[in-house]
């Protein structure tokens, strides 16, 4: 016998597994295409369900439906990078054995039965020659095992078929131009969706980073916020309880041990490195570790190389050593500059869009007197265009998009108030200007489509129909009352060992 003609028959049930994962498309896209090797369980160890789909249990073990499919998963992908796709792989074929579950159980519900010649003729092909002809020679060196097998993979195929087909459509069976069986979408359905992609518009935009805010104003706001950037040099030992601080404490005081070997000993660390020097060291972060301002006060005023009481924070307890004076706050030190910006971006982002805003409403001016372009050159701005796209949120790919030609564009069809804005403009109208994630911009609406193509339109919603209602019956049986998901705690407790 052929190698080829082996093989064909050694892999029959695992090809049955490959026709039945083709209708998981979410469950597909999410896969690493790399190899995991067989794992085998073992004596003493048994793995508990992965969970359960209406009392009936979803396991890993030889000969599973679930099992099977992370084998197809495994085969399917390759030797490299394997510990990073363990997790994708497992989730995956969980998923696929869940929708197994769920589809073949109402099938079976209705009453329906494969008829024994579907079967015959589903398995025929699988004894093929290499010519694509029936060979009785492949049929009878077949083993009977693996007859039998195929003949109940290829019923489980054919019941979970029956209901893809019932509810998604066939993806081979037409008649005429029309998919047989599945949901229908009747044809005022799709003009009216057609008609959404009209009035699509183009814009100019001109955008103002805030992260361009100039150095001088930093410097300028740091300098009247200078108490907040001044440094302090301490050591701090971190515990979870008071008892413990209290503990370490009193050792520390009896001369029992130094703060530097308690830090080893006791400390966890969360304030600091290893050696205990505190990381979080300018005073705004220490407002931010410690839960009362006297605590604070009573660590501003510590002595140098005194060590204080136990201070309760915001992660347990800790104890703290001055190691030095601490440093004021020095706006021509870059590290210093960099920190008051970072906390400006944190938790002064207003005084950052206010100062673009300024700006860019002299732009919006400039632009209304001349021409936006003008303004673009006047203020040194390369406009960026924006192709005509629907009015389109969330960016559904029925519809025209908006694309994101510029960083500051990112998101912005999840942005409400700024897709109500640039759809109730004029043509040729100037937006005024507007924050849009870290970047203040204006637009000028210029160009105007009104066309749409019926037919193209029509084929991407009959395409993303099927797609969106395959993701919403993946999503309805994943979250069902019927599903007892354990998928996490026996993954990595049975599979990673953690």
């Amino acid at each position: 016998m052929k190698e080829t003609e082996k093989f064909k028959g050694k892999s029959s049930a695992k090809k049955i597994l490959i026709n039945v994962g083709s209708i998981l498309i979410l469950v597909l896209a999410a896969i690493s295409f790399i190899f995991i090797p067989a794992m085998v369980q073992s004596a003493g160890n048994e793995i508990p369900p992965f969970g359960y789909y209406d009392k009936k249990p979803i396991e890993y073990k030889q000969g599973s439906y679930f099992t099977n499919l992370v084998q197809m998963y495994s085969d399917q992908v390759g030797s490299a990078n394997v510990q990073n796709a363990y997790f994708d792989i497992f989730n995956s074929a969980f998923t696929g054995s869940v929708l197994n579950i769920a589809f073949s159980s109402a099938v079976e519900k209705s009453g329906y039965v494969v008829p024994a010649p579907q079967v015959d003729r589903a398995m025929l092909p699988y004894f093929y020659d290499t010519n694509g002809v029936y060979s009785p020679k492949i049929f009878n060196d077949t083993p009977d095992s693996t007859k039998i097998e195929l003949r109940n993979a290829m019923e489980d195929n054919l019941i979970f078929q029956r209901y893809t087909e019932d509810v998604f459509g066939s993806q081979t069976e037409k008649l005429g131009t029309y998919t047989m069986y599945g949901l229908k979408s009747p044809s005022a359905e799709k003009n009216f969706v057609s008609m959404m992609d009209t009035n699509k518009r183009g814009f100019s935009l001109a955008s103002f980073s805030l992260l361009d805010y100039p150095d001088t104003e930093v410097a300028k706001w740091g300098e009247s916020n200078k108490d907040l950037f001044t440094r302090y040099d301490m050591s701090v030992i971190s515990v979870a309880d008071a008892t413990t601080a209290e503990t370490v404490l009193g050792r520390i005081k009896n001369n029992e041990l130094v703060f530097e070997d308690a830090v080893t000993e006791y400390s966890t660390n969360y304030y600091s490195g290893t050696d205990g020097k505190l990381t979080s060291a300018y005073k705004h972060q220490l407002q931010n570790i410690l839960t009362d301002a006297t605590s604070l006060t009573a660590l501003q005023n510590l002595p140098a190389g005194q060590i204080s009481e136990v201070m309760q924070t915001q992660n347990g307890y800790a104890i703290f050593k001055n190691n030095t004076a601490p440093t004021p706050a020095d706006m021509t030190d870059a590290d210093t500059l960099a920190a008051v910006r970072s906390y400006m971006s944190a938790n002064e982002k207003g005084i950052i869009e206010d100062y673009f805003l300024n700006i860019a409403k002299d732009f919006w001016t400039a632009a209304s007197t001349s021409s936006f372009a003008e303004a673009c050159t006047q203020f040194n701005i390369t406009p960026v265009d924006i192709p005509p796209f629907a009015l389109n949120y969330g960016n559904s790919p029925v519809l025209t998009s908006l694309q994101a030609a510029d960083g500051s564009m990112v998101n912005a069809e999840q942005n409400e108030n700024f897709l109500k804005t640039i759809f109730s403009m004029k043509l040729n109208e100037i937006s005024s200007p507007m924050v849009l994630n870290d970047n203040v911009v204006v637009l000028q609406y210029t160009q105007e489509d009104n066309t749409v193509s019926a037919e193209n339109t029509a084929s991407t919603f009959a395409m993303y129909s099927t797609y969106f209602d395959q993701s919403s019956v993946q999503n309805s049986i994943m979250s069902s009352d019927k599903l007892e998901n354990n998928f996490l705690q026996v993954f990595y407790k049975y599979i990673m060992g953690f």
